[in-house]
């Protein structure tokens, strides 16, 4: 198996997936053997299953469950373990045919959750844990049906506050390896508010987010759903992401933020070449 970060050749780039959801999570299609089997077809070396974990136990009408065999059961430690074993049982078989199987989960943020955090990534000895910031209050503002009455509680500008504080506290925990879709909030926000919540997250994030991912060496995902959903640009849009660079904030990983086999690696060479991205999203 190549080393980590190790190049074939002289221009070909060994790409892996760092943000992957298997049916575990409930919004996801798919067994992990047919995710990895996607996987060695367009050529990875490497997959990290990162199954939604959502456990805000204040979030109104959250989906905080976990899919086991076709059954949704609460998000709790307990529930988590027979994903664990899938994943691990999947590196042992797929490993000898050269695709390495990483075991993480998509945190989903919420106010206070540090010390679960923590909890969970010790249980399990995770490889990597993402953070995944889908509501504003307890109230998701990335699902169709509740993001106008998430936003109609705020101006942008108190809405990109209630944002960037999550991500602050993220970075803060130490379980935390990276920051998921940074400007994710777009998803919606931006036929809510307008352009308007581009500038004022850029003005945000240069002010007080990137400083604290520097200083904590949380990494930023370059996600490459958002073609998938309509968008012209990754998340997060180049801006951004240049500005993150500028500031010392390390862009890591490549994700395809995958909810069926065949979203593995949408997108990746391209985006690696934008971003200057190599395997697992080293930058050159």
């Amino acid at each position: 198996m190549p080393e980590h970060g190790q190049r074939v050749g002289d221009s070909s780039l060994l790409l892996t997936d760092y943000h992957v959801h298997c049916d575990y999570s409930i919004d996801a299609v798919g067994t992990i053997d047919e995710y990895c089997s996607e996987a060695l077809e367009r050529g990875l070396v490497e997959i990290c299953f990162t199954t939604h974990y959502d456990a805000n136990p204040n979030s109104v009408g959250g989906d905080g469950f976990i899919r086991v065999k076709g059954e949704d059961l609460p998000a709790v430690p307990k529930n988590l373990e027979p994903y664990v074993r899938d994943v691990l049982a999947a590196h042992d078989r797929f490993y000898p045919g050269n695709l390495s199987v990483k075991l993480g989960v998509e945190f989903g943020w919420y106010t206070g959750a540090s010390a679960e955090a923590e909890k969970l990534r010790e249980e399990f000895g995770l490889d990597y844990m993402l953070c995944g910031i889908h509501e504003l209050e307890n109230l998701c503002f990335c699902c169709a049906d509740s993001y106008d009455k998430c936003f109609s509680r705020f101006k942008v500008e108190e809405a990109i506050d209630r944002y960037c504080d999550q991500i602050i506290e993220a970075a803060e925990c130490k379980a935390v390896d990276t920051i998921a879709h940074l400007d994710y909030i777009r998803k919606y926000g931006l036929k809510f508010y307008g352009s308007a919540i581009d500038d004022v997250l850029l003005q945000k994030c240069q002010e007080s987010v990137f400083p604290v991912l520097a200083a904590t060496d949380t990494k930023l995902e370059v996600n490459t759903s958002a073609m998938r959903r309509g968008f012209d640009s990754y998340f997060p849009r180049m801006p951004l992401l240049n500005a993150a660079r500028r500031a010392g904030v390390d862009v890591k990983y490549l994700g395809s933020d995958a909810h069926q086999p065949d979203h593995v690696g949408f997108d990746f060479e391209i985006a690696a070449a934008l971003t200057s991205l190599n395997y697992a999203g080293c930058e050159d």
